[in-house]
């Protein structure tokens, strides 16, 4: 029914659904039946460490958008690394990086969001959260090391994408 209504409204717009931080296989296999793409948060060094996001994509055939992930670092006036932690700006960076390469080598995987943008208020955001995790520091001053994250994997996506096994 949901779906329905965004293409009577917005026709040819791609159907989401909800974002999953927690499900189950029967709730995915649903989400495969009604959405154009499901989502998932993925808190992981790597996205194939979810591996039972990607096994469940290859049975049931869906692509995954991952929604929502990050590496934070307190090394620069943060105080919390947020669900992911680094030990300095430049080890978050690599994180980034290989990160993005293994989403680009999953077939499935069809996008990769970082949350968030800038860093968290250091007293804390309305749920008491104050992470470390942004592009941007909370005076939105640009983490050098992020920017060039960013640039290498941008830079490199098609060649890995290319490279990776298509899927079946």
């Amino acid at each position: 029914a949901c779906k329905a209504a965004v293409e009577k409204v917005l026709p040819g717009t791609l159907y989401l659904g909800c974002e999953f931080a927690a499900y189950n296989e029967e709730q995915v296999k649903a989400a495969a039946r009604h959405c154009d793409i499901v989502t998932f948060n993925i808190y992981k060094l790597l996205p194939i460490q979810k591996a039972e996001v990607f096994e469940l994509a290859a049975r049931y055939d869906f692509g995954v958008m991952i929604t929502e992930f990050h590496f934070g670092a307190v090394d620069r006036g943060m105080f919390s690394p947020g669900l992911v932690s680094a030990p300095s700006q430049s080890e978050r960076a690599r994180q980034t990086v290989d990160y993005l390469h293994s989403a680009l080598k999953n077939p499935n995987c069809v996008g990769a969001h970082w949350f968030q943008y800038a860093d968290q208020p250091l007293t804390g955001r309305f749920d008491g959260e104050n992470f470390g995790i942004g592009f941007v520091s909370a005076a939105d001053e640009p983490y050098p090391e992020m920017v060039g994250a960013a640039r290498e994997a941008g830079s490199t996506l098609y060649q890995i994408r290319k490279a990776a096994p298509s899927a079946q």
